[in-house]
């Protein structure tokens, strides 16, 4: 045995003391260890229940439940190591480490309405699913006749449009549109939301266009002002349908892609609107997506499940505005912890103290008592006495 081994094979008095039970993790005069630089520690008590489950979640899934021994729960006596299971050495090193939470969503189309019929009328023509239709474009058709056409803008249509309304917003909206769609041949109308002489006479116009009576009047319900192009979504009605005025016709919505989801209620506080995350889509692929927001009242878990919040991601990317997997299942996976540059160790280096404190060995046999942080990809961030570079055992 060379002198190397016999020191390390020697137990130092911290490893006496753990193996005593004592549970002092002070060391002593004389610790080979003394002058190793103490890492501060950055993970507050608070969050050693979760960290706790997560270690045994992980050393399950590993295998690894016979590398810690204890007794009936309790702190044991005497912290061993199994010494029938087959073990082997890993290197302390840095690596980034990033805890993801898998949440499961739905993809769906952002601002998700119902299209009501302006009048009554049998319903003779209705878009199909599915399709976009833009500025200046109709969504259905009453005895002939094109109706709910689709304008750009913040304010729904709330009112009849006409010579004699107050000034507002919705006016404005449509002076803009008109404008943008040609009504407007001579510049004379001013979108300034007072209705005009020049905003009767676009309006004319566009009903010349149409080939309906110019009486220079927008009914209720004739325009669906929206923030760009829709998309057709679910029929309510059928055509053939005779309806009456307000009666269901068809969900719309915007073409912009969004995932909606349920976190863990006791993840919100760790995810912010603006953070990055990964979605898995059906087919496999990966798409990038920002954090829209993050729900703010708690709704009851299901069979005693866990409560949630609402989640919803914005879609980047080419995938952003795509117009297939409509209410598709996908994967979010949040970063709900991230430590960069952190001193680490895999999971089943870990030798089980009680009280939800953790030690490691190093080659030779000697135990260090660790803090730990991160977990993420079977490895753990950890503080302590310990250095890069050091050589720890973990089972094979």
């Amino acid at each position: 045995m060379s002198p190397t081994d016999a020191t390390d094979e020697a137990l130092d008095p911290v490893t006496a003391e753990l193996r005593a039970g004592s549970g002092d993790d002070r060391p002593r005069d004389g610790d080979p260890r003394d002058d190793r630089p103490l890492l501060d520690d950055p993970f507050p008590r608070r969050r050693w229940g979760r960290r706790a489950v997560a270690v045994g979640a992980v050393l399950a899934a590993a295998g690894a439940g016979a590398w810690i021994l204890t007794r009936d729960g309790a702190r044991p006596a005497t912290p061993e190591v199994n010494r029938s299971v087959p073990t082997g050495v890993a290197t302390v090193e840095r690596r980034d480490l990033v805890d993801r939470q898998d949440v499961d969503g739905t993809l769906e189309f952002a601002g998700d309405r119902r299209v009501a019929a302006p009048a009554a009328g049998i319903l003779t023509r209705l878009r199909a699913e599915g399709s976009i239709v833009s500025r200046g474009r109709p969504l259905l058709w009453l005895d002939g006749h094109a109706s709910a056409f689709v304008m750009y803008g913040a304010v729904p249509m709330y009112r009849e449009l006409r010579s004699g309304v107050s000034d507002g917003a919705d006016v404005r909206q449509l002076q803009r549109n008109l404008a943008a769609l040609g009504y407007d041949p001579y510049g004379a109308l001013v979108a300034d939301g007072e209705w005009s002489a020049a905003t009767t006479a676009a309006v004319k116009r566009w009903e010349d266009a149409r080939g309906v009576d110019a009486d220079g009047r927008v009914p209720l319900g004739e325009i669906l002002f929206t923030g760009g192009p829709v998309r057709v979504g679910s029929h309510a009605a059928t055509v053939g349908d005779r309806l009456a005025p307000g009666a269901p016709v068809t969900d719309a919505s915007s073409t912009r892609r969004v995932i909606n989801g349920q976190l863990e209620a006791s993840r919100q506080a760790s995810v912010d609107e603006g953070d990055k995350v990964e979605v898995t889509l059906p087919d496999g692929d990966v798409a990038r997506g920002v954090v829209e927001r993050v729900g703010r009242v708690a709704k009851a878990g299901q069979d005693g499940g866990e409560a949630t919040v609402s989640l919803r991601v914005g879609l980047r990317g080419r995938l952003a505005r795509s117009t297939g997997l409509d209410r598709a299942p996908v994967t979010i996976s949040v970063a709900t912890e991230a430590a960069r540059n952190a001193l680490s160790v895999p999971v089943t280096a870990l030798v089980a103290r009680g009280s939800g404190r953790y030690a490691v060995e190093l080659r030779g046999g000697r135990l260090v008592p660790i803090e730990t942080g991160v977990f993420a990809d079977g490895y753990v961030e950890v503080s302590g006495r310990l250095r890069e570079g050091d050589r720890v055992v973990v089972p094979r």
